[in-house]
């Protein structure tokens, strides 16, 4: 039976030839096409992909063609035969500018005057090339593509080559034509025209000779935004072409900052296109996670043009690979371009994003098998970034960082212009490191979902590991992973594989103190008997690295959640935190403590916001709440997380007071400003409210208008958060970021059940505004909602309008649920007593 996901492989297309001329006041395009293939066997009709086209004429090697259009399948088939050799396939079509942020779509933003610009742009990815062009839309299907844009003369035209012509038209337009690209897939195709501006090229040098002219792209007025994002661009391509050993492996590098889109940003072949947000930036009024999230998206875009461009996956099963190792190379990139911000040991925090999804019953192998393209929509989650990420780092510290960057080299040379099945990874890596059992070790990870608790308990001198798969509630699951376990016994390093369910490692002596997941690079949880871990705590926290200490809270927090520990005793165990100074290390303390406030209210949580009070107040107290010249940045980050636990979570009313005395100050520290716009809106009065939507309106960079926004779903009357709903659905919000406003609505301690019900009603109009890709995440604070009647609502409400597009982070989010209404209904009394008693 023929797969109706899947082209015939009898004729393979090698180079289009392409030119689009855009109509952005119609909203339209028309576009012509010639497709030069190869017959590999004779056949009666050409197939290839085409979606939301008017398709005018066909030619088949100069002859015209009958074809037809078939809506179900996103295909057009054309009805001629072809014999084995070559043929030239000639399109002429027409089509849309949608306005749903996939293909070929409009985006718009208002210029000085107040006018709407238009800008046509574009996102590929995964099966959306058919819709700009029709094309063999299939990641195997790579082919060379000379594009020419049609454009206004007075716009800026960009697409994956450089511009290496430009002829006038009759019509008063110009004819741009780019340089032919490598072989690539048509999800790498980028073609973007618009009223916008771009930047002088910075020279980023090529280790073979030569430059590589890297420029952002962005609207009128914002030029003085893009030296951050120049910087972090630039040092990433030096540090890639170094560490993969391979030159950059196209003639340019493009960044464009887009006012409309639907994800992150996009790995396009030397046309990368970004979110303003996390390419716009002023350094002097941005946050450190504001900057770092920018130096993030980029390296981890520019990691891609050599793993997911260069080299690609055959089939969209594959996609986790190239997205969970731009994650981890991102993280390596960034912690070369600032290793102050101590990029790995934050990472932790996304490595913990993942267990809480990988805990549940409802997750997933990280690799599975994908029939239908849309299947791997499922693919983008924090399973593909976060775990692979982890996984990747697990791996490249067992056998060390410079055998693993010797495999991926091996991998990437072996395998250039072509496509790769994830295999074809381990066995590179393996060759370059005969002696590891790297295939075997990876295949246990990606096959099977979950992950392990790792337990250590003392047997006398020896010190026994066990795994277990790690669930929230018993289970007896026989999952076993062949597990590489760092070991820092009284000071000094050890490896151990535990391929079975137990294995033994000698100890020095009975009173040996032993770290196990020494580095926190290994993606498992531990639980240590009760003797190890008494030699960890009290003045021994002190010697644990910041990654240990990390996993000891965030570790105890899921034994709160799983039922092995009491949330009392949680709030206890922080409590010895006291001396603690470093920003992870908080991080995780303060997930964990709103986690517990969750569990209580009225005067059980007025007392429990007394302890937390009690806990930040000397150690905010010791920072100080003004910068200290020569800081460090991470020092200022955790000032900022302090005052906002001490004015939200502690209720502390001088530091609400300070909070809102900081929004009046002029050239506030950042961390500072951000922490307090969130604190003045928990307390909010109407006035506030307003003041915060004018400051969405007339902000002056990205971030400042984000943080405005968002924090309009903090505010704490009904009435305010009425407000906001309606503000997400007017229209004035842009669609790429009203379903995280009505995210953050329905996760408000005190109207979250509101906006649940205000989003529920108005389901199918958020369906019908908002990418596809949002809806999932913009429901994901239901799993909060933990009364058992609201609980039952969400879960029968769901069972009757599905997701098709993330049905599996659904079936995810609607269990979290079920498993904090357990959790809720487990501690609320006993919690509640314990701080009342």
């Amino acid at each position: 039976m023929t797969n109706p996901y899947r082209l015939p492989r009898s004729v393979v297309p090698h180079r289009y030839s392409l030119a689009l001329e855009p109509d952005l006041a119609r909203a339209s395009f028309t576009g012509h096409v010639i497709i030069d293939a190869t017959v590999n066997e004779a056949a009666t009709e050409i197939v290839l992909n085409a979606d939301e086209l008017e398709i005018h004429s066909v030619k088949v090697d100069g002859d015209d063609a009958t074809f037809e259009l078939v809506s179900a399948t996103e295909r057009l088939v054309i009805h001629r035969a072809v014999e084995v050799g070559t043929a030239a396939i000639e399109i002429s079509f027409a089509g849309t500018l949608n306005d749903k942020l996939r293909g070929w779509y409009r985006s718009t933003y208002r210029d000085d005057e107040g006018n709407e610009q238009v800008i046509a742009t574009s996102q590929m990815q995964a099966t959306d090339c058919r819709r700009a062009f029709p094309c063999f839309d299939e990641p195997d299907f790579k082919a060379v593509f000379d594009i020419t844009l049609i454009v206004e003369p007075q716009h800026l035209a960009v697409s994956n080559g450089p511009e290496v012509d430009r002829t006038d038209h009759a019509n008063g337009k110009v004819a741009v034509r780019f340089a032919e690209t490598m072989p690539m897939s048509t999800y790498l195709v980028a073609v973007v025209v618009g009223p916008l501006e771009a930047t002088e090229a910075v020279q980023v040098p090529r280790p073979d000779g030569g430059t590589i002219p890297l420029r952002i792209i962005h609207v009128p007025g914002k030029g003085h935004l893009t030296a951050f994002g120049l910087d972090i661009g630039a040092f990433a391509l030096r540090w890639y072409q170094d560490y993969y050993g391979i030159p950059y492996p196209t003639e340019k590098c493009d960044m464009l900052a887009l006012p409309d889109f639907a994800a992150g940003a996009m790995e396009n072949l030397g046309c990368i296109t970004y979110r303003e947000n996390l390419l716009l930036a002023d350094p002097a009024t941005s946050t450190q996670f504001e900057m770092q999230t920018i130096a993030d998206v980029v390296a981890h875009e520019l990691a891609h043009m050599w793993f997911g461009d260069l080299v690609t996956m055959k089939w969209w099963n594959g996609i986790w690979l190239n997205e969970a190792f731009a994650t981890f190379m991102e993280i390596a990139c960034c912690a070369a371009y600032r290793p102050d911000w101590l990029r790995w040991t934050t990472f932790s925090l996304e490595r913990s994003m993942a267990f809480e999804v990988d805990s549940l019953a409802n997750t997933r192998s990280v690799e599975f098998p994908v029939e239908a393209p849309a299947d791997c929509d499922g693919m983008f989650d924090v399973l593909t970034y976060q775990k692979g990420g982890s996984l990747l780092r697990m791996l490249e510290q067992y056998l060390g960082e410079e055998e693993f960057r010797r495999g991926v080299s091996h991998y990437l040379s072996v395998h250039e212009y072509s496509n790769t099945e994830t295999s074809d990874l381990w066995d590179a890596i393996e060759e370059a490191n005969p002696s590891a059992p790297v295939r075997k070790l990876m295949d246990s990870w990606i096959w099977q979902p979950g992950y392990p608790l790792v337990s250590a308990k003392l047997d006398g001198s020896t010190l026994v590991l066990a795994q277990q798969r790690f669930a929230y509630g018993d289970t007896d699951d026989p999952t076993v992973f062949v597990v590489p376990v760092h070991l820092r016994i009284d000071g000094q390093e050890a490896k151990v594989l535990l391929e079975g369910f137990e294995t033994r490692v000698s100890l020095p002596s009975p009173d040996a103190t032993v770290v196990v997941n020494a580095g926190g690079h290994g993606f498992m949880r531990v639980a240590y008997d009760a003797t190890l871990r008494s030699r960890l705590v009290g003045p021994a926290l002190e010697s644990l690295t910041i990654i240990d200490r990390y996993n000891l809270v965030d570790d105890a927090w899921n034994e709160v959640v799983a039922g092995r520990l009491s949330a009392s005793e949680f709030l206890t165990f922080t409590e010895a935190f006291t001396n603690e100074r470093d920003l992870a290390v908080w991080q995780v303390i303060a997930i964990g403590l709103r986690g517990a406030g969750r569990l209580i209210d009225g005067e059980a949580y007025a007392a429990f916001q007394g302890r937390v009070a009690t806990l930040v107040r000397p150690v905010l107290a010791d920072l100080g709440w003004e910068p200290v010249p020569a800081e460090g940045e991470l020092r200022g980050k955790l000032r900022g997380l302090l005052v906002g636990m001490l004015a939200v979570l502690g209720n502390d009313a001088e530091a609400q007071a300070r909070c809102r005395a900081l929004l009046d100050q002029t050239g506030a520290d950042p961390e500072l400003v951000a922490t307090a716009t969130n604190a003045v809106a928990a307390v909010g009065t109407d006035a506030d409210y307003d003041r915060f939507l004018h400051g969405f309106r007339t902000a002056s960079t990205p971030q400042e208008q984000l943080r405005y926004l968002y924090a309009l779903a903090e505010f704490p009357e009904q009435s305010q958060i009425e407000r906001t709903i309606e503000f997400a659905f007017s229209g004035e919000v842009k669609s790429q970021n009203a379903p995280f406003l009505l995210n953050r609505c329905i996760a408000n301690r005190w109207n979250g059940e509101l906006a649940w019900k205000a989003v529920s009603q108005r389901w199918a109009e958020a369906n019908e505004r908002f990418p596809n890709n949002t809806i999932v995440r913009m429901i994901d604070p239901v799993k909060q909602l933990t009364r058992p009647e609201v609980a039952a609502d969400v879960q029968s409400f769901f069972s009757e309008h599905p997701i098709p597009q993330a049905a599996k982070s659904l079936d995810q989010t609607l269990e979290r649920q079920r498993v904090n209404v357990a959790l809720h209904a487990r501690e609320h009394e006993r919690f509640s007593g314990e701080l009342l008693g």
